[in-house]
């Protein structure tokens, strides 16, 4: 890439706006975040941030959109076990254990959560959000029955929307409770249930 290369420095700035945004959401909060605060983050010039986005709401939605295509990215696995994959989903969407920003971040996708019931805009993203990722488990799941290595009788989508709920919930409840253990608790009991509903003995 070179400087003359607009779409380039376009990416690389996106990018940067992007990066700056994650810091200041883990530091302040969702809904303490200014665009200011975003700016202080912001490694280039501040002119460029108020070049591209008009207001918060403006960056913050771009922003979710960024996640999504990064979730995406995250939920696509293929490997041999269908099995290992469901966990490598489990644990890529709730690990245990979670460092402090994992656990800030989460809590910011908590709030964005709570504000989408008066935003329709981000209501639509957390929607996408939520199909992406009960996609992501159906189709391992799926995967897993044609195999052998999961039971046919079981439902794939039924199955992910459950595993989908409880690790909604389990990250609900530690992260805003700061309860690492809840978190692990539930995660092996979510294990159990895969060994027990899912698994062909």
């Amino acid at each position: 890439m070179t400087i003359s290369d607009p779409a380039g420095d376009d990416a690389d700035v996106h990018a940067a706006i992007h990066e700056a945004t994650y810091r200041a959401l883990c530091r302040h909060g969702y809904h303490q975040t200014t665009i200011q605060q975003i700016a202080d983050e912001f490694e280039k010039s501040k002119s460029l941030l108020y070049y591209h986005y008009e207001d918060k709401g403006e960056l913050l939605t771009d922003f979710l959109r960024h996640l999504l295509d990064e979730l995406a990215e995250r939920l696509t696995v293929e490997g041999a076990d269908p099995y290992d994959d469901l966990l490598i989903l489990v644990d890529r969407l709730v690990p245990v254990p979670m460092d402090e920003e994992a656990v800030q971040f989460r809590r910011v996708l908590l709030e964005i959560r709570a504000a989408a019931s008066h935003d329709e805009r981000h209501r639509e993203l957390v929607r996408r959000s939520d199909g992406l990722i009960r996609s992501a488990f159906a189709d391992v799941i799926r995967r897993g029955a044609e195999t052998g290595r999961f039971d046919p009788a079981v439902d794939p989508d039924e199955a992910a929307e459950f595993v989908h709920t409880a690790l909604l919930g389990t990250m609900i409840r530690g992260v805003t409770l700061d309860d690492p253990e809840t978190v692990a608790r539930t995660r092996r009991t979510l294990e159990r249930y895969v060994d027990r509903y899912l698994l062909v003995e």
